[in-house]
C-alpha cells in the first residue's frame, strides 16, 4: 500500500475546504431549523391532539382556550364536551377545518382523551387563579382588570406572552372564520405583549376591535408572584357597537398542555361607546 504525502499548501487547501463544507452544513441546518420553527408558529391546524379549557360562551359556542389560542368545536359535536365546561381537557381531533393560516380552526370530529397533560413546559400553573373584573367607570369605557393570584405555596414566574385576552361577538353570516356557531372571537391570538386587532366590512358595515394594556409590557418582561400575592393588568377595548363577552386564558402553549381560563364577562357597547354589563 502506498502512502501519498501531502504538501503544506495542499494541507491548507484541504483544511479550508473542510472548514467551508462544515460552515455550509451548519448554515443549511440552521435554515432548516428556522424554517421548521416558522412553520410551527405559522399555525397549520390539522388532525391531532388539542388541549384547552372547555368554554361555552354567551351564545353557546364551544371552543378550547389555550392561552392566546382558540380552537372551535363544531355545533354538531360540541355537546360531548358540555360536562367538562371550565376544565382543561385534551381531545384527539380527526377532522379539522382551518379556513386561513395562520388562523383559528374548527374541530368537526374528535374523541375525548381526558384531562390536558400538566407537564409545565410552557407555564407553571400550580395554585394560580384567574379573575376578570369590569372597570367601566363613569364614562362606561370597556375596561377590564385581569388578575392572576398565586394561591399556592411557591413563587411562580409568569410569562405575559402566554396571557391571552379574548373578545367574543355574534357571528355574521358573511363573516369568514372558523366558527360555525353563533359567535366568533374578534380578539384572539394576541397577548399582553403583542396586542391584536380586527377590522372587517360585511354588507358595507364596518366593524373593528382592538385593545391596549396598562401598564405596557415589553417582550422581555416577566413577573414573579409570591405565595398569596397577585399581578393585575388593565385591558381597555375599542370596538364597534354591539354585544360582547370577555375572558382571558393563561398557559398551554399552542394547545399542547394544561391551561387556565378566567371567568367570562358579558357586556353591551352602545353607539356612543358606553359599555354596560349584561347577562
Amino acid at each position: 500500500m502506498e502512502l501519498t504525502k501531502t504538501g503544506g499548501g495542499d494541507m491548507r487547501v484541504f483544511a479550508f475546504r473542510r472548514l467551508l463544507l462544515q460552515t455550509l452544513w451548519i448554515l443549511a441546518l440552521t435554515i432548516l431549523v428556522k424554517e421548521s420553527v416558522f412553520t410551527a408558529h405559522a399555525g397549520i391546524r390539522g388532525p391531532g391532539k388539542y388541549s384547552g379549557v372547555v368554554v361555552f360562551d354567551r351564545w353557546d359556542t364551544c371552543f378550547l382556550l389555550s392561552g392566546p389560542y382558540i380552537t372551535y368545536i363544531s355545533e354538531q359535536v360540541k355537546n360531548e364536551l358540555r360536562p367538562y365546561q371550565g376544565k382543561a381537557m385534551q381531545v384527539d381531533a380527526s377532522d379539522v377545518f382551518q379556513p386561513m393560516n395562520p388562523g383559528d380552526a374548527l374541530v368537526r370530529k374528535y374523541e375525548i382523551i381526558g384531562p390536558a397533560p400538566d407537564v409545565h413546559r410552557w407555564a407553571m400553573l400550580d395554585g394560580l387563579e384567574l379573575t376578570a373584573e369590569s372597570d367601566f367607570g363613569q364614562l362606561g369605557t370597556p375596561t377590564f382588570v385581569i388578575e392572576i393570584h398565586n394561591a399556592g405555596s411557591k413563587l411562580i414566574d409568569i410569562d405575559p406572552s402566554e396571557i391571552g385576552p379574548v373578545l367574543l361577538a355574534p357571528i355574521s353570516k358573511s363573516t369568514f372564520g372558523a366558527s360555525d356557531g353563533g359567535s366568533i372571537a374578534v380578539i384572539t391570538r394576541g397577548d399582553l405583549v403583542h396586542p391584536s386587532s380586527e377590522e372587517s366590512t360585511v354588507d358595507e358595515v364596518a366593524s373593528y376591535a382592538s385593545y391596549a394594556v396598562d401598564p405596557q409590557i415589553s417582550p422581555d418582561d416577566r413577573f414573579k408572584i409570591e405565595s398569596g400575592q397577585s399581578m393585575k393588568v388593565r385591558v381597555t377595548f375599542k370596538a364597534s357597537p354591539g354585544q360582547y363577552q370577555f375572558l382571558f386564558g393563561y398557559g398551554g402553549g399552542v394547545h399542547e398542555e394544561k391551561s387556565l381560563a378566567s371567568n367570562a364577562i358579558s357586556f353591551d357597547l352602545s353607539d356612543s361607546g358606553v359599555a354596560t354589563l349584561s347577562r
